[in-house]
């Protein structure tokens, strides 16, 4: 897994990527119960998004 950890207005963020071989690995795959979102298809989540949201947009992005 790559996992990029942020800090200033989005410190306490913590993204994490897996790649996958084939599709059978990315289908059994099992997140760490650390893992509050499903963020792949966010694009919310993306760096040139990311650096413009606020700490409260983000924080409304993740509530379940």
């Amino acid at each position: 897994m790559g996992v990029n950890v942020f800090d200033g207005h989005l410190q306490g963020l913590v993204l994490a990527e897996a790649e996958f071989t084939t599709d059978d690995e990315a289908q059994s795959f099992v997140p760490p119960a650390e893992c509050v979102a499903e963020v792949t298809d966010d694009t919310r989540f993306t760096g040139g998004r990311l650096v413009q949201a606020s700490r409260h947009e983000l924080l409304g992005w993740l509530v379940l």
